[in-house]
């Protein structure tokens, strides 16, 4: 039977800069350790030398910069393990989970063996090599910037410092290099566990698991390719077994089985089998597959995997008006993919447990994602994160791990490394479900038509997506698609072409439509998952990283933890693009408002800016299939980011308007030609009746147009379900009115407005809004519109819903306990006055007016709460 020894906890650590002794002389079996320090394993040595108080926090201030001495170091790490007398006589390997970067390994002195691949497992023979007792392990290991120090680092890669890192060359998370919203922060140490195997036997090696689903739904074959490890010289005789629990069913197969590495298929079939869909289309049954090795009776190796059953395409069929649909089908249904984008959790990689993945996927759900996308800069999919979206139906689209340079596949030994990664990936990761395509790289098509990557060094890697990767995916894993790149177009067309393929819509805001979020509204990509707007984060956040002497814009940490966006100057990118963001949209300079001020600003346009994205790729279902957005979380903390909920799992104040924009059922006004269209979008499986009111609202309060009407809801569909002139609207003033749409069902299910004049171009009224207790939910009121009334900058409290719109004499309810005291709005985007928004009236304009509740209920500050009355069932405040 396999064993294992769990080598994990604590061993020692020191760090060698070429003066203070040689790093290979401390590889030796016995070493003076009193220089070294404890290091947890699994882990990263960042995280030592701040346990160790050696270096400071790295999220804080500028403390990642002062940490950059630590991938210039070369580090040994140490530790003694008693071995018993079984695995010295059995065939016994040393494995590795997880090395970052390049690490040569010493057992009792002697160099066993090497490892340059982050992505990888490292298994080492030690057969004949262990003692009985206590043994000595080391592991040399560098960061990678030694061993690419002699390769050439011209012309992969548009960016100057690539010369420096030459991360290409590199097999690890390239963000770790630094990227427009992570630092340079270039890991280093034993990132997963390590453990001693033996056997005198077989064992399993990998497992692959694929479904095939009947083209009439009513069966299935659940695949796996057995990968075993026969360690004897000569074939044993063995019998290979697949159960699949829930369904009962055993197959077994008696064999020769070769000696060294093979492969032996196994099938069961499954009738009626439950399918697995994404939400909201259905429910996520799994299956536990046991594969099992038996010789002489008794069982040699057994791993279990959970899979479903469920088939998916990518539908291309012709588009009637131009180009090709993109459209995913699972179970021969087309889904509509909502989510964004995932990055790694944190800048140092091997922090990231099991927990903090789920949690974050559960967030995901929460805002109602049915998908993310796992972007090529970072790291393959952690079977944690995996396992959460199997079970809460969020489907995953994988980049393999190349990003936005040239990588050298032209060069052998780092091709064949590729190849074994991409294997290893493709094979680890098949059982999952939810994982949907896989996809070649991140943008590497685009740059190559666009970006000059044709030049000094040409087409290194074409032959990787369009050859390697391919041929891999048809033999390791035949049943999900593979999509060369992302954006990526077919016919030989450029990969930005909005009619076919996917898309990266960022015109908006880093390229040719700069700040201008309304240029969304227009905008026909087939399969958009990747494009979005910066904001703030929340205060608290904010508060947590930057000293209070540097909480100012400008200041040197705030721009050390901004967007590098910021600081790009092209004809595409201006200048300070982000800052461009609040200044196009409420005309003033973002050093004209105080410091909270355009916090909350910049997060509240954030908000808008998605809202349009997903309004306008929703409302074209299925014209358009998706809205992925970039991005939904964060690395570390930083002051503009592109995500919805920040490093601390805060959420952001585009959080909850992201949500209500992805719900199931949603409403979406959108002028037309003459015309004002209303969208009536169900992305259940069921159809939806009710009651759809629409029209016109006044800023100053009322309802100029006002209409209502029954509506049904086709299920998994958007279609117009009113309209109104254009001309109307006009004829009462763009600047002082707005449209609204709502869809009801007893109670209000879906809102959504529209604006056609900038914010600062609106006649704003004072907001004053009273709320009402109605059982076990509250109810907002005002006669005039307010936008964006905020209940939680923090982004920490438990809320339904938050950073939503009042119009003018309509209600806006949400779910609040009877029992939990009425919250206070702490803010709200709507100011005074006719000149547009003028931000530093807001402060005098929002004084409280209202006495304090008998119930407890208190003003956030005596400076800044809305012109609030709260009203309740039983008194009146």
């Amino acid at each position: 039977m396999l064993t294992s020894l769990c080598l994990n906890g604590n061993w020692k650590l020191r760090g060698f800069d070429g003066q203070h002794g040689l790093a290979t002389d401390y590889c030796t079996e016995t070493v003076d350790e009193r220089t070294f320090i404890d290091a947890e394993v699994p882990g990263e040595i960042h995280l030592d030398l701040e346990r160790a108080g050696i270096l400071p926090d790295r999220n804080v201030g500028l403390n990642a910069q002062s940490a950059r001495w630590v991938e210039e170091q070369e580090w040994v790490y140490r530790t003694l393990f008693t071995a018993p007398a079984e695995a010295v006589a059995a065939h016994s390997w040393l494995v590795f989970d997880g090395l970052d970067l390049n690490a040569v390994v010493y057992l009792n002195g002697e160099e066993i063996g090497s490892h340059a691949n982050a992505f990888t497992p490292c298994r080492l023979d030690v057969t004949g090599k262990l003692r009985e007792g206590v043994n000595s392990l080391a592991v040399y290991v560098e960061s990678g910037l030694y061993s690419v120090s002699e390769k050439s680092g011209v012309g992969y890669c548009n960016w100057p410092d690539h010369v420096l890192h030459k991360r290409t060359w590199l097999r690890k998370p390239q963000y770790s290099f630094s990227w427009d919203w992570n630092p340079r922060f270039i890991n280093v140490g034993i990132s997963k566990s390590v453990r001693l195997d033996w056997t005198d036997s077989a064992r399993i090696d990998a497992v692959t698991v694929f479904p095939e689903l009947s083209e009439d739904y009513q069966s299935a074959k659940i695949n796996t390719r057995v990968f075993i490890d026969n360690t004897h010289p000569e074939p044993l005789r063995a019998v290979v077994r697949m159960r699949v629990a829930e369904v009962g069913i055993v197959v077994e197969r008696e064999i020769d089985l070769p000696s060294g590495l093979s492969r032996q298929d196994m099938m069961v079939e499954v009738t009626n089998p439950k399918l697995w869909w994404p939400r909201p289309h259905g429910d996520q049954p799994l299956y536990t597959v046991e594969c099992e090795v038996v010789v002489d009776g008794e069982p040699v190796d057994r791993v279990e995997r959970r899979t479903g059953i469920r088939s998916i395409r990518i539908n291309q069929d012709p588009h009637p008006e131009c180009g090709e649909y993109f459209t995913l089908e699972v179970n021969g249904r087309k889904i509509f993919a909502k989510g964004g984008n995932w990055i790694p959790p944190d800048m140092v990689y091997s922090k990231t447990n099991a927990a903090d993945y789920r949690a974050l996927v559960q967030i995901a759900k929460d805002a109602n994602f049915n998908a993310l996308r796992i972007w090529g800069g970072g790291l393959y999919a952690n079977h944690a994160m995996l396992d959460a979206c199997d079970e809460m139906g969020i489907l995953v689209w994988h980049d393999f791990m190349f990003a936005c340079s040239k990588y050298p596949a032209d060069d052998p030994e780092f091709l064949d490394n590729v190849r074994e990664e991409v294997t290893f990936a493709v094979r680890d990761l098949s059982p999952h479900p939810s994982l949907m395509v896989w996809c070649g790289n991140n943008e590497q098509e685009w740059a190559t038509w666009d970006w000059g990557f044709d030049q000094v060094k040409a087409h290194p890697d074409y032959a990787l997506y369009h050859m390697e990767i391919p041929r891999i995916m048809k033999q390791e894993d035949p049943s999900r698609p593979y999509w060369p790149s992302s954006p990526y177009s077919t016919e030989h067309r450029d990969p930005t072409d909005p009619t076919t393929g996917d898309q990266h819509p960022w015109g908006v805001p880093i390229e040719g439509k700069g700040p201008d979020i309304w240029a969304y509204r227009s905008d026909v990509s087939r399969f958009p998952n990747e494009g979005g707007v910066p904001g703030v984060s929340s205060p608290a956040t904010l508060a947590e990283f930057i000293p209070e002497d540097q909480r100012h814009l400008f200041s040197p940490v705030w721009e050390f933890h901004d967007n590098a966006c910021n600081y790009r100057d092209s004809e595409k990118c201006p200048y300070q693009v982000i800052y461009k963001l609040v200044e196009y949209w409420l005309g003033c300079q973002p050093d004209e408002l105080s410091f909270d001020d355009y916090a909350f600003y910049s997060a509240v346009i954030q908000s808008e800016g998605l809202q349009e994205y997903i309004n306008n790729f929703r409302r074209r279902m299925f014209s358009t299939s998706s809205a992925i957005f970039w991005m939904f979380n964060d690395s570390w903390p930083v002051n503009h980011g592109w995500s919805i909920v920040d490093y601390y799992l805060r959420r952001k104040l585009a959080y909850f308007p992201v949500r209500r924009a992805f719900s199931d059922i949603q409403v979406v006004l959108v002028t037309e030609g003459d015309k004002v269209l209303v969208y009536g979008i169900n992305d259940t499986s069921e159809p939806w009746q009710g009651m759809t009111r629409f029209g016109l609202f006044r800023l100053a309060g009322g309802l100029p147009v006002d209409t209502v009407a029954e509506v049904t809801l086709e299920p998994n569909s958007s279609a117009v379900i009113g309209e109104m002139p254009l001309s109307k609207w006009q004829s009462l003033g763009a600047g002082s009115t707005g449209a609204f749409a709502l869809l009801q069902n007893g109670r209000v299910i879906a809102q959504n407005r529209l604006l056609i004049a900038k914010f600062k171009d609106l006649e704003w009224a004072d907001p004053c809004i009273s709320i009402e207790r109605r059982g076990e939910r509250l109810a907002f009121l005002s006669k005039t519109f307010v936008w964006g009334v905020c209940l939680d900058r923090s982004g920490e409290q438990p809320l339904p819903d938050d950073m939503f719109d009042l119009l003018p004499g309509i209600d806006y309810e949400i779910d609040w306990p009877s029992t939990r005291p009425i919250p206070v709005i702490e803010r709200c985007a709507s100011a005074p006055g006719q000149a547009g928004i003028n931000v530093r009236e807001l402060d005098a304009a929002m004084k409280v007016e209202a006495a304090r509740a008998a119930s407890g209920v208190h003003a956030a500050s005596e400076d800044r709460v809305i012109n609030l009355h709260r009203l309740d069932q039983e008194s009146a405040v």
